[in-house]
């Protein structure tokens, strides 16, 4: 911090010497061309981003000496130390989760009402089916529940429903926030060392260049805060992929204590489950379908009895493999007279 507050001072007593010069430069009618140029905008301009790099510098390696610090007393102070570091990492916890319920309404309503009691919200909803139609909803929700909460949501998940899966992951960001931090302090200090110069600058075409560097520092200045805004609501709030099934009947869940004989009757009542669930889904499918099977077969059956009473010669000639002035063969069997003859 000592250097920060050099580096500080010495940029404002140098600007300020060199303006004091520029000044005194233009009264005394620019007798010495060196003089001038040094007391320029454009000189000034110079020599405080050189300034600025050091004092950028100092700062960074001050961030970096101040992290290197606090990570040697954590070490030294044990769990006390160890505590405070830990509140000061930011971190981005995402959780996923699939569940399985009975009762699909008042779970979700549960949810709802659960989310928005420990400070969420909702950031997605998407839900399918239809009750009415006999076909079991399914629920895609994005939640977004404060970090510390969201045990309250987990438990209520694990005592109201049948979790299938869940999985949970962390992203540490506390060095890009520690730096874009950093940034955002230099961009801060250069735009108000900017501002005095502009104060100060008589000249147009310098006003220009002063105020180019102003727009182009205020939308690196907005860049940042927004991103520290987006990193602060994703540390301070966790995301919550829940997806939620409607079942007649729950699955079974193998665990660590479940034994080979157990896992392979629940794996067997299972799918004998699951095949019953389609022998009814194809009964009902065959039944509701009637009206319109029955007289499709209807007019196949007689089709096929029209084709069967048809002559195989008629058919033959209709089709147009016999001539049509062919007579038909005589199927009368000879006499015995006729034979001897």
């Amino acid at each position: 911090m000592k250097r920060k507050l050099t580096a500080l001072l010495c940029t404002g007593i140098l600007c300020a010497g060199i303006l004091t010069t520029g000044c005194g430069g233009s009264v005394n009618g620019g007798s010495n061309s060196n003089n001038a140029d040094s007391g320029s905008p454009d000189a000034a301009q110079e020599s405080y981003d050189m300034m600025m790099e050091e004092a950028e510098s100092d700062m960074a390696a001050d961030d970096s000496m101040d992290l290197r610090e606090g990570s040697g007393e954590a070490a030294l102070n044990g769990s006390t130390a160890s505590t405070v570091k830990s509140q000061n990492q930011k971190l981005i916890f995402t959780y996923h989760y699939s569940v399985e319920t009975k009762e699909f309404d008042s779970f979700y309503e549960k949810i709802s009402k659960k989310t928005e009691q420990i400070g969420g919200y909702v950031e997605n909803s998407e839900t399918d089916g239809s009750a009415s139609d006999g076909i079991n909803r399914y629920a895609a929700l994005t939640l977004r529940i404060p970090a510390d909460q969201m045990q309250q949501m987990l438990s209520l998940l694990d005592s109201d429903s049948n979790v299938t899966y869940q999985s949970r992951s962390s992203e540490n960001v506390t060095l890009q926030y520690v730096d874009m931090e950093s940034h955002l302090k230099a961009l801060r200090i250069e735009q108000k060392t900017l501002l005095e110069l502009m104060e100060k600058a008589d000249k147009l075409e310098d006003v220009i260049a002063l105020q180019s560097q102003l727009t182009q520092i205020r939308y690196e200045i907005e860049s940042y805060e927004s991103q520290l805004r987006m990193y602060d609501n994703l540390v301070e709030y966790s995301t919550l992929y829940l997806n939620i099934t409607e079942v007649d009947r729950t699955t079974t869940i193998a665990s660590s204590k479940t034994s080979f004989f157990e896992e392979i009757s629940n794996k067997f009542s299972d799918n004998l489950y699951a095949v019953g669930q389609w022998l009814r889904a194809a009964a009902i499918w065959l039944i509701s379908s009637l009206p319109i099977l029955l007289p499709l077969a209807v007019a196949i059956l007689i089709a096929a009895l029209l084709i069967k009473k048809t002559p195989i010669r008629n058919r033959k000639r209709r089709n147009g493999f016999l001539p049509d002035d062919m007579p038909a063969p005589d199927t009368e069997k000879p006499d015995a007279d006729d034979t001897t003859d």
